[in-house]
């Protein structure tokens, strides 16, 4: 028996759009699969400290990884890409991918409550490590404060905008005709009541914020706040 087999209607049949569509994706994969490149390296802060659990993203590909508990952090991105460097309670920081292959990111992290409850409670950094980062990055700089005879001489010399009263530290810049404009005391980043246990040659730092800084505190710091950092 002998089919036959009409080459008209052969040349008739209609390729499915479908059947170009997956054959223009495998284009276009190769395509990139050729021009995807292997990126590694390590997040730091502070110059030295690596950093677990943040966010590396190329942005052209949209891929992202983590980095592990060493910082260390490998992933494919395509030439000329960028990298965005994420973690809580850090600034972010991106990162042109250039001809190297192994990239060393340091993010900076500025010092207040919300960022360092939010960089150990994501895991980036433990409490101790950060605490004693922060010690030894306030050294490099510290002045001595040894010639004050109390915490509240000291506030009351070095502070402008506030007016010491006994043990209270008041916000001169609020105008309350109902109660005291008292300014909240956080030493070492922990809310306190009292502070005047603190012997003046074991002060770092101390500043007075008043802005939007105090967001942080709630309520509690609508009448600015004094934050003290001890050596």
């Amino acid at each position: 028996m002998y089919l036959c087999f009409d080459k008209s209607k052969a040349m008739k049949t209609k390729i499915p759009l479908s059947v170009f569509s997956l054959a223009f994706l495998l284009l276009i994969a190769g395509v990139n699969a050729q021009d995807l490149r292997s990126v590694s390296g390590i997040v730091t802060s502070f110059k030295t400290i690596p950093l677990k659990n943040v966010t590396v993203t190329c942005l052209k590909t949209g891929e992202s990884v983590v980095t592990d508990s060493t910082g260390m952090f490998s992933i494919k991105c395509l030439n000329e890409d960028v990298l965005k460097v994420s973690a809580s309670g850090f600034l972010e920081k991106k990162q042109k991918v250039k001809s190297e292959s192994v990239y060393k990111i340091d993010l900076v992290y500025n010092d207040n409550m919300k960022n360092f409850n939010d960089a150990v409670s994501h895991g980036h950094i433990s409490d101790d490590v950060l605490k004693n980062a922060l010690f030894a990055q306030g050294s490099k700089n510290a002045k001595d404060y040894s010639k004050y005879k109390t915490i509240y001489e000291l506030i009351s010399s070095e502070i402008y905008n506030v007016r010491v009263k006994g043990n209270l530290i008041i916000n001169t810049r609020v105008r309350s005709f109902d109660s005291t404009p008292e300014v909240l005391l956080v030493v070492d980043n922990k809310i306190v009541s009292d502070i005047s246990y603190i012997d003046t040659h074991y002060v770092r730092s101390v500043e007075f914020v008043d802005d939007v800084g105090t967001s942080m505190y709630g309520s509690k710091g609508a009448n600015g706040v004094i934050k003290i950092y001890l050596k």
